[in-house]
């Protein structure tokens, strides 16, 4: 079972990705987690904390993993060649950057739906759908719903979201907490992750209106988790196999 987290910076998922683990390991359930630059790992949501997960090991993890994607080709039919394809952006630099996390995201997508098991994708394909718009040279949500035809589905994509403010206060302590090295090569910066809450919240809507399977969770409360695993258990009784 495959399951992915969307939405803007500082709503809240890498806390909700921490409790859904924690939480369904009570139920005698082992999960999975993925986020990006990272490939399938075990516990990972667990066991690092914000020094691990964040340190100085993910610029290196980062670094080591670019070389060899940016050097290669995309298969032309694959779903990270007709992404970057269907949204150009801007900056070449963001071009390669983008190329990177979506093929490793690809592959990560590729690994999981041959295995089984729960995943959990932190910042999964629709997140990195999110970002494209945010950085391309014309946002246009037809192009979106393009990309959303050829996109896998995941069995639940639960959206995160929380008030303006909130956000913005989060973003702002976030970059203040982090090295600047890091701040210049993950984040987009408060104003373009403000951005990117609005853009997440009209991905959404095309998400309802082409039947995804979503859940809504805010980020600005505590999270019930009971009432998120609950999701998570009836999504799994009706995937196939």
């Amino acid at each position: 079972m495959i399951i992915e987290l969307f939405g803007p910076p500082g709503a809240g998922k890498t806390t909700l990705l921490r409790g859904l683990c924690q939480g369904m390991a009570k139920h005698g359930i082992n999960v999975k987690t993925v986020n990006g630059y990272r490939l399938i790992e075990y516990g990972s949501a667990q066991d690092d904390g914000p020094e691990v997960r964040h340190g100085i090991g993910r610029i290196g993890k980062k670094i080591a993993t670019s070389g060899p994607v940016l050097l290669s080709t995309l298969p032309k039919d694959g779903v990270a060649a007709r992404l970057l394809a269907s949204i150009p952006l801007r900056s070449r630099t963001w071009s390669w950057r983008m190329k990177v996390d979506i093929a490793l995201l690809c592959e990560s997508w590729r690994q999981a739906q041959q295995s089984e098991g729960y995943f959990i994708f932190e910042e999964g394909l629709v997140q990195a759908l999110c970002a494209l718009v945010v950085l391309a040279r014309t946002p246009s949500i037809d192009a979106v719903r393009d990309c959303l035809a050829f996109m896998p589905r995941p069995d639940l994509l639960i959206q995160l979201d929380a008030p303006q403010e909130t956000l913005r206060r989060r973003l702002m302590d976030r970059h203040a907490q982090q090295p600047l090295l890091e701040v210049l090569l993950f984040e987009l910066g408060v104003e373009r992750g403000l951005r990117q809450a609005d853009i997440s919240r009209e991905i959404g809507k095309c998400l309802r209106q082409d039947g995804w399977p979503l859940m809504q969770v805010n980020g600005a409360e505590p999270h019930d988790l009971d009432k998120v695993i609950g999701q998570v258990l009836k999504e799994h009784e009706t995937v196939p196999g």
